[in-house]
């Protein structure tokens, strides 16, 4: 079996791959390109499996990182359980030594299934909604700039900053990853200015009358942007009888907004799986308190360089990493749950992460667990999206 980007001729195999295997309707007319780098597994020249590979950077612990996102993972209905899409992961784990990817992406639709590759479910999203009639107490705001793609510097810059704030949001430095033609697309993109005049937040939302404003991005650098936002958002009030938020967390800004307001509701929104496919880098970019602190870290895992024992000595927020191939451990770690622990922000504690399945405590594994507590944490696949 061979491991290989396609070609750009390949691409309308790889489309027939892809709506085989998850029954969409195909038409040689329309697809039969692509818009990113498939990766595919070839059996006898014949194209059997693939995924689309994005590259991103995002922010972990104020360090920008790169990460590899996998997306549109497929194979012929009558190729599955034969080792393609398997292949395809091996590959991406060589490749993430190449390109220095710390960490990888996809939204599962079996958590078990991935479980496998090493990744794990972390970012479990909610949408919220609020009636408009029950946000009256929050002052109507027209103090908001349309973005056009002229202020496209501006806004990647502000987003850049917002992202500082929340681990794992991507960076957003082109002009794709903003929407610049809403009357075409009919998805408006608006942008609020401190006094000062500097943009200090800004909302992406469509409109599905009469029920619903929902909005795709929203990110802001204080409660005062927030507050703007939402209330130039009540514009729509008239025309629309809910605001759906998507992609939100239980501690994101909008949620502490809301969460005191009559008849807000919550519902599930999928879920991002993570894998690490640098671990030593990783802890190198950790955030780790000042107090002193010391662990070891059994890693088991299928990628050699993962694999073994990491011990971890930090005071001063800073941290020595050293790494040896066996000896006496604190806490033993299979790869989807670390990155669980390590990635996701929960804040988990020995007494909740020995609940968690590939987890085992051999000693005081406190100081791991302050190394990694609760934080902002944000992956959303709106970066490619737009």
């Amino acid at each position: 079996m061979e491991i290989r980007y396609i070609t750009p001729e390949e691409a309308i195999d790889y489309q027939r791959v892809s709506a085989a295997s998850f029954i969409w309707k195909f038409n040689t007319e329309v697809d039969n390109t692509v818009r990113y780098p498939v990766l595919a597994a070839f059996d006898e020249n014949k194209l059997i499996a693939g995924a689309e590979v994005f590259d991103f950077k995002c922010n972990y612990c104020h360090n920008i990182l790169n990460a590899v996102v996998l997306s549109g993972i497929c194979t012929l209905p009558e190729r599955r359980r034969q080792g393609g899409v398997r292949r395809i992961f091996e590959e991406v784990g060589r490749l993430a030594e190449e390109k220095d990817w710390v960490f990888g992406f996809l939204h599962p639709f079996s958590i078990e299934y991935y479980e496998k590759f090493g990744y794990a479910r972390l970012n479990r999203m909610l949408t919220i909604t609020v009636p408009f009639a029950n946000l009256g107490h929050i002052p109507f705001c027209t103090d908001v700039e349309l973005y056009d793609g002229s202020q496209l510097e501006e806004l990647a810059a502000l987003h850049s900053e917002c992202a500082m704030n929340e681990n794992l949001v991507t960076l957003r430095e082109e002009k794709k990853h903003f929407c610049d033609t809403p009357l075409e697309k009919a998805e408006y993109t608006y942008i609020h200015r401190d006094s000062t005049g500097k943009a200090d937040g800004y909302v992406r939302f469509n409109i599905s009358r009469p029920e619903f404003l929902s909005v795709e991005d929203l990110y802001v650098l204080s409660p005062d942007a927030l507050k703007s936002i939402i209330g130039f958002l009540r514009t729509y009030d008239g025309i629309v009888k809910n605001l759906i938020a998507r992609k939100q967390y239980q501690g994101s800004p909008l949620n502490c907004l809301v969460d005191r307001i009559d008849n807000a509701g919550y519902s599930d929104d999928g879920s991002v799986a993570a894998r690490i496919y640098n671990l030593q880098k990783l802890l190198e970019s950790n955030a780790y308190p000042e107090a002193h602190g010391k662990f070891r870290l059994k890693s088991i895992d299928d990628l050699e360089r993962n694999n073994g024992i990491f011990e971890v000595e930090y005071e001063n927020g800073k941290a020595k990493i050293t790494r040896r191939d066996d000896g006496d451990y604190d806490i033993a770690l299979t790869a989807p749950v670390a990155a669980r622990l390590m990635l996701a922000g929960e804040g988990h504690t020995a007494q909740t992460a020995v609940y968690l399945n590939g987890v085992e405590i051999n000693g005081n594994a406190d100081d791991f667990f302050r190394a990694f507590p609760y934080r902002a944490t944000r992956f959303t696949d709106s970066a490619w999206s737009v």
